[in-house]
């Protein structure tokens, strides 16, 4: 299978929930019909082998959308019909049934399978054949046969509700474990305008994202041993690091690449517009497509590091330090007005410095210290570069895993990564926990808001045996989560 369709595809239906079915779609009003489409937010569409000349429309959309709309064929029944399809530029093959053959060909043609089942027995196959989307359908009144179902299924597989469903059914099947929906004539139905497929585009994307449930989907499958400090640049491009190998990550939506560092940088952060990060014991700067640049020494004290870091409006720098045998009382708080400028301790006695976010108006630091599994609140001064005596804002209590990274939303509320816990926990001001959100992976390293309002988690390999990542395969990767 090709890797950039399967993660492009993953992606796309995590964020839009939707499948376009354009059956009996003309060639002469395809382009306007999926821009309408593509306006209305929807990313996936679906031509039909028994439309018109589907063969040809299906590579005239996916040359003139580049990728911005994947395009796939629906009713591939046969492997003769994947040979002919692999030439066009199709993304993905959705069947109406469950056929070993056809999923395997088109896996082998980069092709993502999205194969049809009626039964428990024809998903399971369609699995063991190496198929990861699996379309209910006719879905008609089946939420009740796939909420059993969805119980059973293994981790990673997402289930399509295709047939029969309309958007005041959107919920339920969701509650039934649908993550998705292929909308075939209350869509598109030869002879309607492009116009008034886009207004019913529009409709079903509000329904289907409604009622999306807040879900952690993973979207890079980076493997990363410990993913740190997840931050977005102003070119749109999320990076985050593994110190332990030790490599700068970059990801744009589609494509993950890796950068050898060559020293671990622990945690980054932007400072006005460059990417700045932790060292073990100096702050460094990202030079565009050139080596580190390395701040003064920091002192961090015998056996001590760096470890977590934010920023001020003033391009200020502010890292938490840690002991690296997990001594009591070790930690500290540092704060530089720049890279290249020295830094000075700002405050004593933590354990484990870890997520750290200011308050929009930037008079108080909020600190996780992991050792002590508390959140502190330290009133802040960003330009004198000095911090007042912390309060306890919450210790957890009977939260799972231990508070690593952390994220301000744009109400004010933080956001904590659970490490050990398999979830991140939403915070109200006073510290109580609002609501927990899953994520399949057990070591949840940090986290970080995108522009649009979506939130990105980074979680960890380090310290799983086989049996758990064998579990939670996601582990290492970035995760998503829809606003």
């Amino acid at each position: 299978m090709n890797d950039e369709h399967a993660e492009t595809f993953d992606a796309a239906l995590a964020r839009t929930g939707i499948i376009a079915i354009l059956r009996g779609l003309p060639g002469d009003e395809a382009i306007a019909v999926v821009e309408a489409l593509y306006a209305a937010g929807v990313r996936l569409a679906e031509v039909p082998l028994n439309s018109p000349d589907p063969l040809r429309t299906i590579r005239t959309l996916a040359a003139h959308f580049q990728g911005r709309m994947l395009i796939g064929a629906g009713t591939v029944v046969s492997t003769a019909a994947v040979e002919q399809l692999a030439a066009t530029g199709c993304a993905f093959c959705v069947a109406p049934n469950t056929d070993a053959a056809v999923i395997a060909a088109s896996i082998a043609h980069g092709m993502v399978p999205v194969p049809g089942f009626a039964t428990a027995s024809e998903a399971f196959a369609a699995i063991a054949a190496g198929a990861r989307h699996l379309k209910a359908f006719p879905a008609n009144g089946a939420q009740p046969r796939l909420q059993a179902l969805s119980a059973v299924l293994p981790a990673g597989v997402t289930l399509i509700a295709v047939g029969g469903v309309a958007p005041a059914q959107v919920a339920e099947f969701r509650e039934a474990g649908v993550s998705a929906f292929g909308v075939g004539t209350d869509l598109y139905r030869p002879g309607r305008s492009a116009e008034a497929v886009g207004e019913r585009a529009s409709r079903w994307m509000h329904a289907v994202q409604a009622a999306a449930p807040a879900r952690a989907t993973l979207v890079c499958d980076a493997r990363t041993t410990v993913g740190e400090s997840p931050v977005f640049g102003a070119d749109g491009v999320l990076r985050w690091v593994d110190p332990t190998a030790p490599c700068l990550l970059r990801w744009d939506g589609t494509q993950c690449e890796r950068v050898p560092l060559p020293e671990p940088v622990w945690s980054l952060a932007m400072a006005d517009g460059t990417l700045v990060g932790n060292g073990e014991t100096h702050f460094v700067a990202f030079a565009p497509d050139g080596p580190l640049q390395a701040g003064p020494e920091v002192d961090v004290g015998a056996g001590c590091r760096l470890n977590d870091l934010v920023t001020d409006s003033r391009g200020g720098l502010w890292g938490g330090s840690m002991h690296q045998g997990l001594l009591t009382g070790r930690g500290a708080l540092f704060h530089a007005p720049a890279v290249d400028a020295p830094a000075r301790r700002v405050a004593d006695g933590l354990g484990v410095a870890n997520g750290m976010a200011f308050s929009a108006d930037e008079t108080t630091l909020f600190v996780i210290d992991t050792l002590a599994r508390t959140l502190l609140a330290y009133p802040a001064d960003v330009v004198a570069g000095t911090l007042g005596e912390p309060k306890v804002v919450t210790d957890f209590l009977g939260v799972p895993g231990k508070p690593d990274g952390m994220a301000m939303a744009r109400d004010g509320h933080l956001w904590v990564a659970m490490w050990g816990g398999h979830s991140v926990v939403e915070l109200a001001a006073n510290g109580a926990v609002l609501r927990t959100l899953a994520v399949p992976a057990p070591h949840v390293g940090s986290l970080c808001f995108a522009p649009d309002g979506r939130l990105f988690i980074s979680t960890a390999r380090a310290r799983l045996g086989e049996q758990a990542l064998a579990q939670w395969p996601g582990s290492g990767g970035l995760f998503a989560v829809q606003p």
